[in-house]
């Protein structure tokens, strides 16, 4: 599992939480994959963690 940092993961909720509505789908996994082909992810940021950030923009 990769470490993903506190600061890295506050930038990609704020990221998810400005462009949800621009992502093709709702599945982590999808999600996770379009971040990483634009560049605003590191590929070895996992789907669980991915999920994490997920549920935290949506609560916030």
């Amino acid at each position: 599992m990769s470490c993903l940092t506190r600061k890295l993961q506050q930038k990609l909720t704020r990221y998810v939480q400005k462009n949800s509505p621009r992502f093709s789908s709702n599945d982590p996994e999808c999600i996770r994959e379009e971040l990483v082909n634009k560049g605003v992810c590191p590929s070895d940021v996992t789907t669980d963690q991915l999920r994490v950030i997920l549920k935290e923009a949506k609560n916030s």
